[in-house]
């Protein structure tokens, strides 16, 4: 049987690629859509929380402090020094292309982003843009570990839970962050438990129809919360209603990643693979996509600028894939002589 259409492509789940490959294509489109329109509402209702759930739904369980610690020097490298690299970059994009940014204020911005781990507009902090999900991710992945070497799994779903209702409350009437982004943490880590527990539900054998059953209620609620124009919005700490917009997330998730499961199907997957491998690349790529320092501003309708800001992110993507290739061909061709 073909790879492709079995669902499986060098090791990975085709279809989880290619709902990554939708919530991140959403992510930059999502980032000019006017905060009014149902657009807005759908594309918030599920596209982050959707990479915590698959993180969980694909990790390997961490039983033990051997295992937590190797992955814990992996993430460090990949996921959180990543991060601060780019908000140094986006600084020295500023040095370059803003007249008013200083050496000064490359320093402040830099310094203030590392600690906070996102934006945060009363402190005039900016600089952080979408790494706030890189920061989130390490600390989220590190609490999840650390809880499945100690609890079971119910155990570790009412820890995070009760975790995220003091940081729903704290964030929600006292206005208080927390450094790092460690307020956005236990949701995000419970989105990881929500995958792992999907996970487990996926092994077992379900019949079609309560298959049909739990689609249809998801469906129903996801619509629901959309047309009372309800949504999560994980980097600046928006939760409207707690668990209902926890459950709205889950639901668009599960419903994303059927439709994606039908894309593999019917042999659309090569189309959104690629894409789906390197959401980390195209997450660096729109946060020094310069749109918000120079071309931007140029552009007054948003329909247009998350058209063209797609396009440019793509192509960016194109080109660095390119020049990828080249050294990895570079590599092997140093390697086999």
């Amino acid at each position: 049987m073909d790879k492709e259409n079995s669902g499986i492509h060098q090791g990975r789940l085709l279809w989880v690629d290619i709902a990554k490959c939708i919530a991140i294509l959403l992510m930059v489109i999502g980032h000019e859509v006017n905060d009014l329109s149902t657009l807005h509402v759908i594309i918030f209702s599920f596209h982050m929380p959707l990479f915590f759930i698959l993180s969980g739904y694909t990790s390997s369980r961490v039983s033990n402090w051997q295992k937590f610690f190797k992955k814990l020097q992996k993430n460090f490298i990949h996921v959180w020094i990543l991060a601060v690299i780019m908000i140094i970059m986006l600084g020295i994009e500023n040095l370059i292309f803003l007249k008013e940014f200083s050496f000064s204020s490359f320093c402040q911005s830099v310094f203030k982003g590392v600690v906070w781990g996102s934006n945060i507009p009363a402190i005039g902090l900016m600089s952080v843009g979408v790494m706030w999900f890189l920061f989130v991710f390490f600390w989220a992945k590190l609490l999840f570990d650390v809880l499945q070497i100690y609890l079971p799994d119910i155990g570790i779903g009412i820890v995070l839970f009760i975790a995220s209702a003091i940081s729903y409350i704290c964030c929600n009437n006292f206005k208080n962050y927390l450094p790092q982004a460690f307020d956005i943490v236990p949701f995000a880590a419970l989105f990881m438990w929500m995958g792992l527990v999907a996970r487990k539900i996926a092994s077992q054998k379900v019949s079609n129809t309560w298959i049909r059953w739990i689609v249809g209620i998801a469906l129903l609620y996801w619509i629901i919360c959309i047309m009372l124009h309800l949504n999560i919005e994980m980097s600046i700490r928006h939760y409207p209603l707690f668990v209902v917009t926890l459950i709205e997330a889950a639901a668009g998730t599960l419903l994303v990643c059927l439709l994606s499961k039908w894309l593999v199907l019917f042999g659309f997957s090569r189309v959104f693979r690629i894409i789906g491998q390197h959401t980390l690349a195209v997450m660096c790529i729109h946060h020094l996509d310069l749109f918000w320092t120079n071309w931007g501003a140029y552009i007054h309708s948003w329909p247009l600028a998350a058209v063209l800001r797609l396009i440019i992110d793509l192509l960016l993507l194109c080109m660095f894939l390119g020049v990828k290739r080249v050294f990895e061909y570079k590599h092997i061709s140093i390697k086999n002589s």
